[in-house]
């Protein structure tokens, strides 16, 4: 009929407006580079001027297993064995990217643990192989010196440990290229009180332990440490009575983030 009312065409036009609105409220996103870094302390040492018994500790290999990076929900494939004594110039071991919402500041959660599959990054094949086969999460190797004297370390944990919580400094909105970077604090292996907010970092008692006086401190011979009646070496509540115990209790509190930044422990 020449008089009928043309079809409407409109509805398209509204889905099509609607969706382009959608999409124009999605927020934009970035790539968030994720480092593992040892401080100078795993790279260059730790000074003697840092503990209290005037040793100086330096680190031969400090081998980590990383996994399950995690930045809400958005994961960071894979596992990774890390040599945290190969220098880094501080900018740490870059271990990958996620893609990101470009707002506000990330919260990472890892996990340092024993794994059955990892990429090496900064570590050699065997370094890699020697963690995987004898599961452990962390192998430190390493020397003290105080005078004259020197006590070498070679000490392996199977330790398990989920960092979360990790608050970073980085500025997903603004930095043009953000990054977070987990931190790894090899003093902790050396402080003298399980709950102090100001331990002492100390050597002294681990150098004691090398009963048979070849100048390697063992995991057996730290196991002989009884620590029950040390003024210092406190454990609270903690069914913890020997000096091994107590390394390896401090093995769980090493994961930082950005440095100093601080991550729940599980």
């Amino acid at each position: 009929m020449n008089g009928s009312t043309p079809r409407r065409r409109s509805a398209p036009l509204v889905v099509l407006a609607l969706v382009a609105s959608a999409c124009s409220t999605e927020p934009a996103r970035t790539s968030l580079r994720i480092t593992a870094w040892g401080e100078d302390y795993i790279e260059q040492g730790i000074p003697a001027e840092v503990l209290s018994d005037g040793w100086a500790i330096s680190f031969d290999r400090f081998l980590v297993a990383i996994d399950a990076v995690d930045m809400e929900g958005t994961p960071l494939p894979g596992a990774f064995v890390v040599d945290l004594t190969q220098p880094s110039m501080g900018e740490g071991h870059a271990l990958g990217e996620v893609l990101v919402p470009a707002e506000d500041h990330p919260h990472l959660s890892f996990e340092i643990h024993p794994v059955t599959e990892a990429q090496a990054i900064s570590a050699s094949e065997d370094d890699r192989t020697q963690l995987l086969d004898e599961g452990l999460s962390m192998l430190v190797e390493g020397e003290a010196t105080r005078g004259g004297e020197t006590i070498g370390f070679s000490w392996g944990f199977a330790t398990s440990t989920r960092y979360h919580e990790c608050h970073g400094a980085a500025d997903l909105a603004d930095d043009p290229d953000p990054s977070s970077q987990l931190t790894i604090h090899a003093d902790h292996l050396f402080y003298d009180d399980l709950d102090s907010e100001e331990p002492n970092v100390a050597f002294d008692l681990v150098a004691s332990a090398d009963a048979d006086g070849d100048g390697e401190v063992t995991p057996a011979e730290l196991r002989a440490v009884d620590i029950s009646t040390q003024t210092r070496y406190q454990v609270g509540s903690r069914d913890i009575t020997d000096l091994w115990g107590f390394i390896e209790t401090q093995t769980g509190t090493v994961g930082h983030i950005d440095g100093e930044g601080h991550c729940a422990q599980r």
